[in-house]
């Protein structure tokens, strides 16, 4: 089937001074012109950021042609660009020219709200020696052969859960005590069957909805400063890509549930715990209410490091900093590591007979 042409919702970053490319620039947090420097504000709505009725799409995803390529032409050169039906921002690659696609991030399909870059690109590579320091097992050459493909800065989708889970609790305690009577000690144990009964809130639990990025990579990249919301506008897509949501928010909601469940279940435990010597739960009752949910896009940067045969991802928090990603282990380097810690007990070991041996000396 031939693409299809969605140009009438191409939403191009133009300077209104010189017409130019721009981007959105997070150091500055404002949208640079690329040709004159001219600088503007993204103006802040007073909304509120209120989740909205997903009835379409929560429980699955909108049925816009998925899987066929879309045709938008560039206003700018007139050329083919190709999307995806997930991309939501792109730049088209004969004239840089900066396009959002509105189709894919209107009307209900509009983000409840937006963490804009915060980290600029220039800034990665002091982030990533930092997280490099601390691994003792790279391979030595890592930082001299490897090789960092292109830097892609992404907006991705995740919805937003919030609720609260609550129930009855049953523990088996007990409480120990001793004291001296005469020559003797006595320890008294005490038994109990205790029922405890509780609700906790919880707000804005993230769970990634993109199909193609991994779901391990955006846990680790967590967390992000909430308090940081803002409105979506258009305005901070540019010069970024962006993706639209493709896992739709019903399949997530039995995850968000359960780390609710097994957040609510370790403060319990806590709690009855820190007043009795022992407490073993033996059972529950648990049920999650008053869930909702809001559709936010963040700010991260992707790529991999090509080393050697493989290739390593990385993903960097556009707000944080923080670098999670794979690295390789050396064997050599991993053998002699595990050598040197070795060696300090041989060693005490070693102390401990010849001090034995020459005068007598017990641990």
């Amino acid at each position: 089937m031939d693409p299809l042409n969605y140009s009438n919702f191409i939403k191009e970053q133009k300077c209104p001074n010189c017409g130019g490319t721009v981007r959105f620039v997070p150091e500055k947090g404002k949208i640079v012109c690329e040709f004159c420097d001219s600088e503007f504000d993204i103006q802040p709505s007073q909304t509120q950021i209120q989740g909205f009725d997903f009835k379409a799409f929560y429980e699955g995803v909108p049925q816009d042609n998925s899987g066929i390529l879309k045709v938008y032409y560039c206003k700018s050169c007139g050329a083919e660009v190709l999307a995806a039906s997930e991309e939501a921002s792109l730049t088209c690659p004969y004239c840089t020219n900066k396009i959002v696609l509105s189709d894919k991030v209107s009307g209900n399909l509009r983000p409840n709200g937006i963490i804009p870059f915060k980290l600029p690109k220039s800034e990665l590579k002091k982030h990533l020696d930092d997280f490099y320091k601390d691994k003792k097992l790279l391979p030595k050459d890592f930082f001299s052969e490897g090789v960092m493909e292109k830097v892609t800065g992404l907006y991705v989708p995740f919805w937003l859960f919030s609720g609260s889970i609550g129930g009855r609790f049953y523990f088996s305690c007990t409480k120990v005590s001793s004291h001296v009577s005469g020559d003797y000690r006595i320890t008294e144990t005490d038994t109990y069957d205790v029922v405890r009964e509780g609700v906790v809130s919880f707000s804005d639990i993230p769970l990634d909805a993109s199909e193609k990025i991994d779901d391990a990579l955006m846990d680790s990249v967590l967390p992000y400063d909430f308090s940081e919301i803002k409105d979506f506008d258009y305005g901070y897509l540019a010069g970024f890509a962006a993706d639209r949501f493709d896992v739709p928010g019903k399949s997530l909601q039995q995850r968000a549930e359960n780390r609710m469940q097994s957040t609510t279940l370790g403060k319990v435990k806590a709690a009855v715990g820190s007043q009795y010597t022992s407490a073993n739960l033996k059972s529950y009752e648990l049920k999650a209410t008053d869930i909702s949910v809001k559709y936010i896009v963040l700010p991260v940067y992707t790529f991999t490091i090509n080393y050697g045969s493989s290739k390593f991802k990385f993903a960097v928090n556009g707000q944080t900093g923080k670098v999670v990603g794979e690295v390789p282990i050396s064997k050599k380097v991993s053998r002699l590591y595990w050598l040197k810690k070795a060696a300090i007990p041989a060693a005490a070991v070693a102390i401990y007979y010849i001090l034995s041996y020459f005068i007598g000396w017990r641990i």
